[in-house]
């Protein structure tokens, strides 16, 4: 690899992981226009979440077993121009089901990018260098989900909802220009490649031993509640409490803010105790995060300060306590890390669309319902991690 491709390959990486975060929170302020729009209901537009992470699931599990197979830049290049073109097609859908619908197949073309962006870091860099460089990815990743939600509000106050999809069309296009320049093929990833039963037997090992189902489990819950949140947030902002799109933008990214305050937090305690311990402290802020959620949803919060912090509260160590299940995943199973990676994350989008289609099931439009659905989600994931101390070796 050349050193101009060198220099350009890590913030087009970045670029790409942040295709999952930036497809689902820069439309976020939109939703309740799109749901008028399409004379649709709140509850049809927010299945076009879940369908968007159920695709993520199905992406996540399929790309990297068969990028092993078939390459990766010929994956990415379709991924992108999949993208690109779905994206036009929710910009142009006419109802609340073809929104769904285009939104599914968006949502493989996302997974694609995400998954082989990963994959190339492992196939460019030395393994003490692809922890630096996925960490930078991780901060790109953070800095847009920190502004998409802002890009989206304004995006919708000046034009219309529409045009964030073109703006997603656009940017699919870009990067698919930019993978055809950069992105060289890795020559040590097709020839011997592990077959499409071999990577699921791999899974299924995983899943046999309760302790790591458990804490795949505990890290699942967790992004539910927070997905619950994503899934009908701007509905209370917007239409219950009044809120303008772009200040619904400033509230959302606030959460974001808080996820990295947390962040820096949870990597001063690993400085001093083990992932297990940090993990510990994240779950015990996430339970009287529950409880405040629980009691300010049972008695039906008049303020928006009363519904906002238990939610910031929550939602600020979902980043925390996924990355300290994982770091405990690769200390019991080493020799299936990537493996544990792959499912954690891929389980994260289940329960993630999972709760997206509960919340837009139970939800009445009021914050309470929200708060209750989420508290829900947190109980879930105390009791986890409480069963899977159970099965320590």
């Amino acid at each position: 690899m050349s050193a101009t491709h060198s220099r350009w390959l890590v913030p087009l990486l970045g670029y790409l992981v942040a295709f999952g975060p930036l497809s689902i929170d820069m439309y976020l302020p939109s939703l309740p226009i799109i749901a008028a729009d399409l004379n649709s209901n709140q509850q049809i537009v927010q299945y076009s979440i879940t369908a968007f992470l159920v695709g993520m699931t199905v992406g996540m599990l399929l790309f990297g077993p068969l990028s092993d197979q078939l390459g990766r830049k010929k994956l990415l290049l379709a991924g992108t121009l999949l993208y690109a073109l779905t994206s036009l097609g929710c910009a142009f859908a006419q109802s609340g089901e073809s929104l769904i619908a285009y939104r599914a197949f968006q949502s493989i073309g996302a997974a694609a990018a995400a998954v082989l962006a990963r994959a190339l870091v492992r196939d460019y860099f030395a393994p003490k260098q692809a922890a630096g460089i996925l960490s930078t990815m991780h901060i790109i990743s953070m800095i847009v989900m920190l502004f998409a939600p802002l890009l989206g509000a304004y995006i919708v106050e000046i034009f219309d909802w529409r045009w964030i999809f073109y703006l997603l069309a656009a940017f699919s296009v870009i990067a698919f220009l930019a993978i055809s320049i950069i992105i060289k093929e890795p020559q040590n990833n097709v020839t011997q490649a592990p077959t499409m039963k071999a990577y699921f037997s791999s899974y299924a090992a995983c899943l046999k031993e309760p302790r790591v189902s458990l804490l795949i489990l505990t890290n699942g819950f967790s992004f539910a509640g927070m997905f619950a949140f994503i899934a009908a947030s701007a509905f209370v902002y917007i239409e219950h409490f009044g809120y303008s799109e772009s200040t619904y933008g400033l509230l959302f990214s606030a959460n974001i803010g808080a996820i990295i305050v947390m962040t820096l937090i949870n990597k001063q305690i690993l400085l001093r105790y083990s992932s297990e311990h940090a993990l510990r402290f994240a779950l015990v802020v996430s339970i009287v995060a529950t409880l405040c959620m629980s009691i300010a949803g049972l008695a039906s919060p008049a303020l928006a300060a009363l519904f906002m912090l238990p939610c910031m509260l929550y939602i600020s160590v979902t980043g925390s306590i996924g990355a300290n299940c994982l770091a405990t995943l690769f200390n019991i199973i080493p020799n299936r890390a990537g493996t544990a990676a792959g499912l954690l994350v891929a389980l994260q989008f289940a329960l993630g669309a999972f709760s997206t289609y509960i919340t837009s099931l139970l939800f009445d439009g009021t914050p309470n319902s929200l708060l209750l659905i989420m508290a829900g989600f947190g109980v879930l994931t105390f009791l986890s991690y409480i069963a899977s101390t159970r099965h320590r070796t």
